[in-house]
């Protein structure tokens, strides 16, 4: 993720950012990753909790929306 996020010239802290603040707003995805959600243009796909750790969110995938 971390590879695809600097392709896309996203900083890591906002994409974690992104999750922390907007992951009251989030959707449920019905593919790879738990949850999605949409920060300006980014979207990002993640799980959470990570396994049994509430406190951890797995970035699964992100792209940005035309």
């Amino acid at each position: 993720m971390l590879d695809k996020a600097a392709l896309l010239g996203i900083a890591r802290a906002d994409i974690e950012r992104a999750v922390l603040e907007r992951h009251g707003a989030r959707r449920r995805n019905s593919r790879s990753a738990d949850w999605m959600l949409t920060s300006g243009r980014l979207v990002i796909a993640y799980d959470h909790p990570d396994h049994d750790d509430h406190a951890t969110a797995r970035v699964i995938t992100l792209w940005r929306r035309r």
